[in-house]
């Protein structure tokens, strides 16, 4: 994995923003965030994650995949180049609308699991890492 991802190769900056961003959630991000934490889904997420010049609305860094929640604000070739960076570092992005979460929270909380379920079983059969 490239050095500019490591956790610790963060800037000041960006630790400063990822804060910022933390504490501005949506309502959307905010109902979705307690069922990611803390490895209740299987595995730890992180929230605002930055990856390179991005920030990951969620990221599990031991599976190398992202989540992230797409509002009225996110535009289709933004999103694309994001998720194509994201891929070059090796990271999977899921993406899900506001209102899919806001009408369908436990399906895409059960997409969610089925996927670090999958990246989960894949490790153990595999003996190394993604």
């Amino acid at each position: 994995m490239a050095d500019e991802d490591s956790r610790f190769s963060h800037t000041r900056e960006q630790t400063r923003f990822a804060r910022e961003l933390r504490r501005t959630v949506s309502k959307t991000e905010r109902r979705l965030w307690p069922h990611l934490r803390s490895g209740k889904i299987g595995a730890p997420f992180r929230r605002q994650h930055p990856i390179a010049q991005y920030f990951a609305d969620y990221c599990c860094v031991p599976l190398m995949l992202v989540v992230e929640v797409d509002g009225h604000t996110h535009s289709a070739m933004r999103d694309a180049a994001r998720d194509l960076r994201m891929n070059e570092l090796g990271y999977d992005v899921m993406r899900f609308s506001v209102q899919e979460i806001d009408e369908n929270l436990d399906g895409v909380l059960a997409t969610i699991h089925s996927e670090v379920q999958r990246r989960l079983e894949g490790r153990e059969v595999s003996g190394g890492t993604r």
